[in-house]
């Protein structure tokens, strides 16, 4: 009879052991189940300055893996801002993009991008921004919206600018 008793008091603390070993293993995996998915927003937007140009409002929740893991977001990060000159009526000078939070004013937006500089009538196939205020827009993005402006300088300039970003999201259901 002893001798059952202690063959269920061993089983029993091997089960307790095995579980706690589980329990250690699983505890230490939340960064495993780390979930990566790519948004990417694109806009055409059409300069014509002095008079500038309408906002475009990035929302992220309208991407459905968005809407599924927005409470447990870890890291937005972009990945980049594409852009292209597919016509240009005007005279040559800059285009600056522009970002703020979203809803916010283009007076109180911060520059987000190196200056495009072009010529009268010059066409640009996709290209990189040079440089980007990355760590500016990831805040924003953190949020979920954000609203970006793309503003001519110089008299008479006459863009169509089609634009790309891509963002890069990782969410953590275990979060």
């Amino acid at each position: 009879m002893g001798t059952i008793y202690r063959k269920e008091k061993i089983m029993k603390h091997r089960l307790l052991f095995i579980f706690l070993m589980l329990l250690g293993l699983l505890g230490g995996c939340e960064d495993a189940v780390d979930f990566e998915f790519t948004i990417i927003r694109s806009n055409v937007f059409t300069i014509d300055a002095p008079l500038g140009t309408y906002s475009y409002d990035v929302d992220l929740n309208t991407d459905s893996d968005y809407q599924r893991y927005k409470d447990h977001i870890k890291d937005v990060d972009i990945d980049y801002i594409r852009y292209s000159i597919t016509a240009n009526t005007g005279t040559g000078g800059k285009a600056d993009f522009y970002a703020n939070a979203y809803g916010g004013t283009l007076a109180g937006a911060t520059k987000i991008a190196e200056s495009i500089s072009f010529v009268a009538g010059e066409l640009r196939g996709t290209t990189d921004v040079v440089w980007l205020n990355k760590a500016y827009l990831e805040s924003l993005l953190l949020g979920g919206r954000m609203s970006v402006w793309a503003v001519g300088e110089g008299a008479g300039v006459r863009l169509t600018l089609p634009v790309e970003i891509k963002i890069r999201v990782t969410a953590n259901p275990l979060e």
